[in-house]
């Protein structure tokens, strides 16, 4: 029975996977494989399913739906309304200018620097400090690009170089406040603060340095290759267009409030006042209010302009909830279904007959994310799918689950510029007039040796 469970596994996770290439709704396929797997656990007895949280129907086949209820109820109100309130958040920061504001004071004493190399190595931090505020792939590549590029460009950078940059702008997230964070951190068990400052970012500001670093040298080895010359295009102007009506001007001042969750989060931590303790969703509830306060002042108090933002938030929220969240709840029932038929117990039993321990499972689960990630462009369909089933591959295994979770978090990110289907890649490719096979060439380099050396961060990290 338990072979049968397998085969089932491992042909419903291929049906998944060609479903998501194909651009099938991920969260519907994810329900659906998951419920069928489930379904056959019960037919084969070969897995329980319920939390203990949740009551028993009285009827296998029922419990089902009560699982599904249960998912979406815990979900919902736990992780659910965490990632709800931070994609409103940052919706309501692009609303009222605050990103743009950041964004401004960040590149403005770009043409200081002569030497257009250097500059791909400094645009590319800068485009890291903004990712901390932005964290759509998508929309941060295109506003970097629509901000950075002309500058970039006039210094007689090649656009495939600039494109690169931008398109690399998300890889190794470093941000606090995000769906992916949140998610990891739960799975590793750690609060959101730890996870980050513990793991995350000691990880990632190498892995950074390095990417940045090959971006410099790729970039001029490709070139030189192609017979492009710097000297001979500085002064090139080139515009994006569809990008400068969404930009809004704002005070400086403003550059302040994307940063409001992350200060505040610190502020009421085990690291500074203890007297006082906020769950992430109030402190952000909190850093909109002063937001809306900051907008009240600069608009004189007019009721329609406060409301409008408002809604944007809402709006946000409402849309997170169709998206990354469904997805997430989507993942969960996948993942027990995958579980329920004994997929867990046989990956441990192939791990221990092929001598793989903690960091031979991590490799394993960053190669899978991987190609996910490139094949599927999204890393949200490679990375939620699988941190489900880390926590109890990581006991059973006896390792820490930062070494699986972390691994797979940040190459669900790096890989994607490498995916010539990624979001983030066709905007850029389209904005540019190119093809999006030609940006993931010039991220190719990067994007590999990130994969690498963050997974040997990690690993020295995990020690």
């Amino acid at each position: 029975m338990a072979f049968g469970g397998i085969i089932i596994g491992l042909v419903t996770l291929f049906v998944v996977g060609y479903a998501i290439i194909k651009g099938k709704y991920a969260p519907l396929v994810l329900f659906l494989s998951g419920v069928f797997m489930l379904i056959c656990s019960v037919m084969l007895g070969t897995g329980h399913f319920m939390p203990k949280q949740a009551v028993p129907t009285g009827n296998e086949y029922f419990n089902i739906v009560e699982f599904i209820r249960y998912m979406f109820s815990n979900r919902l109100s736990n992780l659910g309304l965490i990632i709800m309130f931070m994609v409103g958040f940052a919706s309501y920061m692009t609303h009222i200018g605050a990103n743009h504001a950041f964004v401004g004071i960040a590149t403005k004493r770009f043409k200081m620097i002569k030497n257009p190399y250097i500059m791909v190595f400094v645009a590319f931090l800068v485009t890291k400090l903004i990712s901390m505020v932005i964290t759509s792939a998508v929309g941060l590549g295109v506003l970097c690009l629509a901000l950075l590029g002309p500058v970039l460009i006039s210094l007689g950078l090649n656009k495939l170089t600039v494109g690169s940059i931008c398109a690399m702008s998300g890889a190794v997230s470093l941000v606090l406040l995000g769906a992916s964070t949140a998610a990891a951190a739960k799975a590793t068990q750690l609060n959101i603060l730890d996870y980050v400052f513990t793991y995350k970012i000691p990880a990632g500001l190498p892995t950074t340095l390095v990417i940045g670093i090959a971006l410099v040298f790729w970039n001029r080895y490709l070139d030189k290759k192609e017979g492009w010359v710097c000297s001979e295009h500085v002064g090139d102007v080139m515009e994006f267009e569809g990008t400068k009506d969404e930009l809004k001007d704002a005070p400086k001042i403003y550059a302040l409030l994307p940063f409001l969750p992350m200060i505040l989060v610190v502020v009421f931590s085990r690291y500074a006042i203890t007297s006082i303790k906020l769950d992430i969703s109030a402190i952000i509830i909190i850093s909109v209010v002063i937001a809306m306060i900051f907008e009240a002042i600069r608009c004189k108090f007019k009721f329609d302009v406060i409301a409008d933002g408002l809604k944007v938030f809402f709006n946000a929220m409402g849309k997170s909830l169709s998206g990354v969240v469904v997805l997430i709840i989507a993942a969960g029932v996948f993942a027990e279904g995958f579980k329920a038929l004994g997929m867990i117990d046989a990956i441990i039993k192939l791990a221990n007959t092929l001598g793989l321990a903690g960091f031979g499972m991590s490799v394993l689960f960053v190669v899978i994310t991987t190609l996910v990630t490139i094949i599927s462009g999204s890393n949200g369909a490679s990375f939620y799918p699988l941190i489900e089933m880390v926590p109890q591959i990581a006991s059973k295994l006896n390792v820490s689950s930062v070494m699986l979770v972390l691994p797979m978090h940040q190459a669900s990110t790096i890989a994607r510029p490498i995916s010539p289907v990624s979001g983030v890649v066709i905007a850029i490719a389209g904005m540019l007039k190119c093809s999006p096979m030609d940006i993931v060439k010039r991220c190719s380099v990067p994007a590999i040796l990130g994969l690498v050396s963050h997974h040997i961060f990690v690993f020295l990290l995990s020690l």
